[in-house]
């Protein structure tokens, strides 16, 4: 059975997240507002591709986990799947990929995905009822063995004694060439959508991710370091309190992006 990208929705959704992290990068005001637009529309909380998304984001967001309560949270994921309104999500789906292709261009669909290949999985799983039998406990495998998998403590630091304030720029600006961490969706997901509630959701989420973040920041200045190390995750503190002085805009946005992405390197390297 030949995947089919389109019909998956964590594919879209990733598609249009990177398409959205591109073009506030390239400052392309006019595509920020489009893509906004379209993950309002179809991946707002009640929509049923949300629904569909929130059950792919389970398992690709799980790990660690023993092959008993893995094999039990896909065959309850599964069913899940099934209980939804599959009608419904077909002609979403259907209505969504048209949107893309003339809003966007047929080219959103060739955005590249890091972990397309998990994605891919979790779609054939969900989907595969029409393979051979062996194909299946095949692919149910592959999936046990990646709910399993341990974090990735593999990744390079470079320079961080050297860290300045400027380099929460650079990051941001190859954040589109990997996947996003999933705070910084769930960050740039409240923001698309505050639009729509009057800022409500987006207030509650940065109460608290600023409030883990300035936690995060507390311990650092705790370890003994150098001093420019030092000074700069004090700089950082210093923003993070000026946060609570200032209405939201997009500007503290892309600035908690970045310190998102600072926070988890360093917290990844043990630094």
């Amino acid at each position: 059975m030949k995947h089919n990208k389109k019909r998956n929705t964590a594919f879209l959704y990733e598609c249009l997240i990177k398409e959205l992290t591109k073009a506030i990068v390239r400052e392309d005001k006019k595509r920020q507002f489009i893509t906004k637009k379209v993950i309002k529309e179809f991946f707002n909380k009640n929509s049923e591709l949300r629904k569909e998304l929130n059950l792919y984001n389970s398992l690709l967001d799980s790990k660690s986990l023993n092959e008993s309560f893995s094999r039990r949270l896909l065959e309850e994921s599964k069913k899940d799947f099934y209980g939804l309104n599959r009608k419904k999500i077909f002609n979403s789906q259907t209505k969504l990929i048209n949107v893309m292709n003339q809003k966007l261009g047929h080219n959103v669909f060739s955005n590249f995905i890091p972990n397309y290949k998990d994605i891919a999985s979790v779609g054939l799983y969900f989907q595969n009822d029409r393979l051979p039998a062996k194909k299946r406990i095949m692919l149910e495998g592959t999936l046990v063995r990646f709910l399993g998998r341990k974090e990735n403590k593999t990744a390079e630091m470079k320079h961080l004694d050297n860290l300045e304030y400027k380099t929460f720029v650079n990051k941001f600006n190859n954040a589109y060439d990997r996947t996003l961490r999933t705070e910084q969706k769930d960050l740039l997901t409240n923001y698309i959508v505050s639009f729509s509630d009057n800022g409500l959701g987006l207030k509650s989420f940065l109460n608290e991710e600023i409030g883990r973040l300035k936690k995060a920041v507390a311990a650092r200045l705790l370890e003994p370091s150098g001093a420019t190390y030092n000074e700069n995750f004090k700089k950082v503190k210093e923003k993070l309190d000026g946060y609570s002085q200032i209405p939201i805009n997009q500007q503290m946005v892309e600035e908690i992006f970045y310190i998102q992405d600072l926070i988890a390197e360093v917290s990844r390297n043990g630094s």
